[in-house]
């Protein structure tokens, strides 16, 4: 049996999505047929991109070496398992130390995996996994931050922030994002939390998507209720005979008129002034 030694990698987690459903519908030996083709697929991609296999269930746990050659396989896995299968699966992604020996040749005789991984890195990334909707391909901030940095070698992608979430067993929050190539953007969605991965927080809104709530929330009302005035204005002109028109054009009039008051200094004075009042007030009755 080796020593075990700490060793850096690239941690890859692969799932198919809805497999014992998929087993349900078709059967256990068609599944099996296509379970077969699903392995050669993860498998012949490991030897594209320089991957080794640690070890496989519903699942597989995979290394790598350099993170391009993690998101590059990923993204590749994605497509030709969609396409072959018509199934979707998720992958998580993770940069860290682990743990590992190799397993003497009587236990590797016996079915045991020539190679061990071990360490809470491991664990890291099967859970940001989990977290995954079918076609995600989600990371940890330490990959993303890495893919960043290769993203012009490796072409093509969108990186996105998830915001944190609160991985089962990890202490603190973890901030997780998402790649997708750039015509699948909508893989870039939220994920939906999980039974041992729950949303913390919400990612940070850009800039851009600031002044665009603003404008929606603020301008749009605005222009609306001036669109709306015209048109009462025109039915006064045209005597429309109707109170209710002219009761309508009355309060989006006011209305109108309260919204301009706000930006008055006079508005401003005044406000300050009964607040100074009222806190005068409470200052007395303490």
């Amino acid at each position: 049996m080796g020593s075990i030694e700490p060793t850096f990698a690239i941690i890859v987690v692969i799932d198919l999505a809805n497999s014992t459903r998929f087993i349900e519908k078709v059967g256990d030996r068609r599944a099996a047929e296509v379970f077969r083709l699903y392995d050669r697929i993860f498998r012949g991609l490991l030897i594209k991109y320089s991957g080794i296999e640690i070890d496989k269930t519903d699942g597989a746990l995979l290394l790598f070496e350099s993170i391009k050659e993690a998101v590059s396989y990923s993204l590749e896995y994605h497509k030709l398992v969609e396409k072959h299968l018509n199934l979707q699966s998720r992958v998580g992604i993770h940069a860290g130390i682990v743990m590992m020996h190799s397993n003497s040749e009587i236990w590797v005789a016996r079915g045991a995996k020539p190679i061990e991984v071990e360490g809470v890195h491991k664990s890291i990334c099967a859970r940001v996994c989990s977290l995954a909707d079918p076609g995600q391909i989600l990371l940890t901030q330490r990959a993303a931050q890495v893919t960043m940095s290769h993203a012009s070698s490796i072409g093509g992608i969108l990186i996105g922030n998830m915001g944190k979430y609160i991985l089962k067993g990890v202490k603190n929050p973890m901030p997780i994002y998402g790649v997708a190539l750039k015509n699948q953007k909508d893989r870039l969605r939220l994920p939906s939390p999980k039974e041992k991965v729950k949303r913390h927080s919400k990612p940070p809104i850009s800039t851009k998507e600031k002044w665009r709530r603003r404008f929606w929330r603020y301008v749009v009302p605005y222009i609306l209720l001036h669109t709306i005035r015209a048109y009462l204005i025109l039915a006064c002109i045209w005597e429309f005979p109707s109170d209710w028109i002219h009761r309508s054009f009355d309060i989006v009039d006011s209305i109108i008129q309260a919204i301009h008051s706000i930006f008055t200094p006079e508005f401003w004075i005044e406000l300050w002034s009964s607040i100074s009042k009222w806190i005068f007030k409470l200052k007395k009755l303490i």
